[in-house]
């Protein structure tokens, strides 16, 4: 009834409306399934949506009401969700609002922190797209190096590969370094898994919100490897333990931060199996989403991420940004045939979901 309430309807059944009407608010009512708006507020999987469907379907049944169109809105939502249950491997993007928490928390913590320095690299992982290996180690005590290269340098990024410019792209000496004259970011990826060694790519300050700004996150960055001792040719990637000693950020400690986030924002609890889908991968996961949602170019996105193929688009699935601009999306023209309810049949009871997302297969 809260959802009804929410879309502005008096009757839930829309006993006036076109069947293809009906079809659509069900739609709308799996998007808002999908997004965690249930009676625990927790977000649920296909077969559980599925299940608040069939409730929501025996309300038309009772007024012998069509709610079933050739449309198949609801069958195709049903599909996304499936699909992206599906998927093995998969990573979750990390939310908006997971986001606001972490950055909230690291805003508590000191700056030399663990979760300061890995919120700081968040924030540069959510432009960049930077892979886990490209940042962060397995181990906190060493870090990865280039086995095939003279001198086998870091894999990881170091003080050498990030240039702060300014306005006039000018690059700045590190003496005169501050975040009042740096406008942009000049990163050098010295190695990459798909083979563009060497690539540049520029980012620019972000004006609008600090919080969130590369700019500032690089600064920050280097500032801390600078005075927690490590070397230039050496990982970015460090905080400061309890104990005051310098170590590496590592994969697992990201994954940590990233499931706690989850569990504080989401309502998930730590047991549940959907905690899983959050890794350092998210981060770069959460960069194809941000880019997606603005409605930018698959080329674009390829360019900006560094992939030299449309492999991103495995991580465009079933997000609640997805889900938002789906419905925004479905908008309803209705045909004559639409206007006309009795040109429309009741499903058999067993065919009105599985059924539905077999025909939309089939089209």
């Amino acid at each position: 009834m809260k959802f009804c309430v929410a879309m502005g309807l008096g009757d839930p059944c829309m006993q006036s409306q076109p069947v293809a009407a009906r079809d659509y608010f069900l739609a709308c009512y799996a998007v808002s399934l999908v997004q965690g708006h249930t009676i625990k507020g927790t977000i649920i999987k296909y077969n559980t949506v599925v299940h608040y469907l069939k409730q929501a379907y025996s309300l038309f049944e009772k007024r012998k009401l069509p709610f079933v169109s050739d449309h198949s809105y609801v069958s195709t939502i049903l599909r996304a969700v499936k699909d992206y249950e599906d998927v093995k491997g998969r990573r979750r993007m990390i939310t908006d609002s997971m986001t606001v928490w972490l950055i909230e928390q690291a805003e508590k913590s000191g700056p030399d922190s663990a979760i300061r320095a890995i919120v700081d690299w968040i924030i540069i992982g959510r432009y960049s797209g930077f892979r886990s290996s490209e940042w962060c180690q397995e181990s906190q005590n060493k870090y990865a190096r280039i086995a095939d290269w003279p001198g086998n340098p870091s894999m990881a990024v170091t003080r050498n590969d990030f240039g702060h410019l300014d306005k006039h792209e000018r690059r700045i000496h590190e003496d005169k370094l501050s975040s009042t004259e740096t406008e942009y970011l000049d990163i050098l990826w010295r190695h990459q898994k798909n083979g563009d060694n060497g690539q540049r790519i520029v980012f620019a300050r972000d004006k609008n919100n600090k919080k969130y700004c590369i700019v500032e996150a690089a600064l920050r960055i280097r500032t801390r490897s600078k005075h927690l001792g490590t070397k230039d040719h050496e990982p970015m990637g460090v905080y400061k333990n309890k104990q005051g000693r310098t170590k590496f950020i590592s994969t697992a400690m990201v994954t940590k931060l990233l499931r706690r986030a989850a569990v504080e924002v989401l309502g998930l609890s730590s047991n549940d199996p959907e905690i899983k889908l959050w890794s350092s991968h998210s981060i770069r996961v959460t960069a194809a989403n941000l880019l997606h949602r603005q409605h930018l170019s698959d080329t674009f996105i390829m360019n900006r991420l560094r992939w030299k193929s449309d492999a991103f688009l495995c991580y465009l699935r079933n997000t609640i940004y997805a889900a938002n601009s789906h419905t925004e999306k479905l908008s309803i023209k209705l045909s004559k045939k639409d206007m006309h309810q009795a040109s429309y049949r009741h499903l058999a009871p067993h065919k009105r979901i599985a059924g539905g997302m077999h025909t939309a297969k089939a089209a």
